[in-house]
């Protein structure tokens, strides 16, 4: 911190760029450690089918495996509903092209200002807006992001007591379990199925709306033109951004 100012335009437009490449980065590997649930589901969904057949027709009587088996389920489904919630495509933010901060928003400032300096000075500050936005879109989307992941594992890991228990029930009966892995691989499909087929969340659009603030230093943040991200879901290549006044604008 030594020689930086928060009066620094400069400085400021360094350490946002810097936190939103870090907030990216931790975006990236939650994601990826989507394998640890996957790895628990592939070892749980073995016995599953044979299991739930042993309830389902009474195979096992026992209170107590019934009691286990409907702990192990509830667990697993409360895992599997934090886990669809995790891969759901959702709303990403980018920077937009530069091209607007040189040439349109440069010449709409100099219809009404000479000063090059202070020119340059409100072209920083709409950069800077810019860049305050992604950054506050992305900071609440990993949170909900760590948050699922979270939540996803705790009750993956949860449902493994119950899950041998039953297990343990269900090879001292002496099922037929020739083959529990074919059966299970249903499970493993709908998962990934549902995962793709799902439905865009609108409520998450809903808080995208742009927030505009001022108070960055040396400068009238009066003047200011408010620049904004392009907004694009996952996957999906359309997106839009918002104009100064905060209106929606899709883009070609």
């Amino acid at each position: 911190m030594s020689g930086k100012s928060f009066y620094d335009l400069d400085y400021i437009i360094e350490i946002n760029e810097h936190r939103l490449e870090q907030y990216t980065t931790a975006y990236q590997k939650v994601m990826e450690r989507l394998t640890h649930i996957l790895l628990i589901y592939s070892g749980i969904t073995i016995f599953l089918i044979p299991l739930v057949e042993d309830g389902a027709l009474f195979r096992i009587r026992s209170p107590v495996f019934v009691g286990f088996l409907l702990m192990f389920l509830g667990l697993l489904a409360a895992s599997v509903a934090y886990t669809v919630k995790l891969i759901i495509p959702v709303r990403v933010v980018y920077l937009g092209f530069p091209r607007r901060y040189y040439d349109d928003s440069r010449s709409e400032y100099e219809l009404t200002i000479k000063d090059k300096k202070i020119v340059n000075d409100l072209l920083k500050s709409s950069y800077i807006t810019e860049l305050q936005e992604a950054l506050e879109v992305c900071e609440r989307k990993l949170k909900i992001r760590e948050a699922l992941h979270s939540k996803a594992v705790i009750f993956a890991l949860l449902s493994v007591l119950p899950y041998l228990i039953c297990v343990g029930f269900h090879l001292s009966q002496g099922q037929d379990n020739k083959n529990p892995i074919s059966k299970s691989e249903k499970m493993s499909n709908f998962i990934e199925t549902y995962a793709v087929s799902k439905k865009e969340d609108d409520k998450q659009a809903s808080n995208e709306t742009p927030k505009q603030r001022g108070g960055l230093p040396g400068v009238d943040n009066s003047l200011i033109i408010v620049s904004h991200p392009i907004y694009r879901l996952e996957t999906s290549s359309r997106s839009y951004t918002y104009d100064a006044n905060g209106k929606k604008v899709y883009l070609k």
